[in-house]
């Protein structure tokens, strides 16, 4: 027995090897719980997958680049969407389809984990598709809002717009002379956004910039995805709040041409 006994101890991990293990172990549940939480994402909801049906001279397609909404006719104007974090990439289908109605491409690009942050520069598959354009906007729905400014801070005079939903640039991504004009718009129901920072990040825009607080409206529906937590009720129709969007993008880019 007491030979038996001294065999199984020496062949006991050392207590630092069964701690790293233990840290392994939890490490490895966060990225798994992480991963669940992320790849379960808002939305969309019945309206926004009933937006992504073609007719009423909108073409939708899913190609490589993402959900493309394509007026009738030819255009040379192209818009980039961005979606918000861990939000469904189809949430944003009836504001993509309202701006493909008044003649502009619109290209909503999925993201990895649903988090733009994963992929904050999809925005160049989507012009790379697209040749023909030759003039682009770009439009970020929070965290999507915050990768779309770094997007365009990295790459100055590819972009002739940028429109903030209810976002703002990261700290230091200085987009002055990056791209001509910026417009932010947000509800003053925004349970989700930080309306100091909006402030703060105002140095980092051009001198033309343009911000629009809207009565009524809230952080959710800029998408069609349900409650957010943490949102506050909008006291506005998600059509009346998206009218603001689309004004956003016509004051900022042009029409589309």
């Amino acid at each position: 027995m007491g030979l038996r006994s001294t065999t199984v101890a020496s062949k006991r991990l050392p207590l630092y090897a069964r701690i790293l293990l233990g840290f392994g172990a939890i490490a490895l549940a966060a990225v798994v719980a992480f991963i669940i939480w992320a790849e379960t994402p808002l939305g969309p909801a019945p309206d926004a997958v009933a937006a992504l049906e073609s007719g009423g001279g909108v073409t939708v397609t899913r190609t490589p680049a993402g959900w493309e909404f394509a007026p009738t006719g030819d255009t040379t104007t192209g818009v980039v969407f961005y979606p918000g974090g861990r939000v469904d990439a189809r949430s944003y289908a009836p504001l993509a389809r309202l701006l493909a109605e008044r003649g502009y491409l619109v290209v909503i690009t999925p993201v990895t984990l649903n988090l733009a942050v994963m992929s904050p520069n999809v925005g160049d598959k989507a012009r790379d598709t697209h040749p023909e354009i030759e003039r682009w906007g770009i439009i970020g729905h929070s965290l999507g809002g915050a990768m779309a400014a770094t997007h365009v801070a990295a790459r100055p005079g590819e972009y002739e717009a940028l429109v903030f939903l209810a976002a703002y640039p990261p700290d230091g991504t200085d987009l002055t002379r990056a791209v001509p004009v910026v417009a932010s718009v947000y509800g003053d129901r925004d349970g989700g956004l930080k309306l100091e920072k909006v402030e703060s990040t105002k140095v980092l825009l051009p001198a033309d910039s343009t911000f629009t607080e809207i009565p009524g409206a809230n952080h959710a529906q800029w998408g069609s995805y349900g409650p957010q937590p943490g949102d506050l009720p909008a006291t506005i129709d998600p059509a009346e709040q998206l009218k603001y969007a689309i004004t956003a993008i016509e004051s900022t880019l042009g029409p589309a041409r």
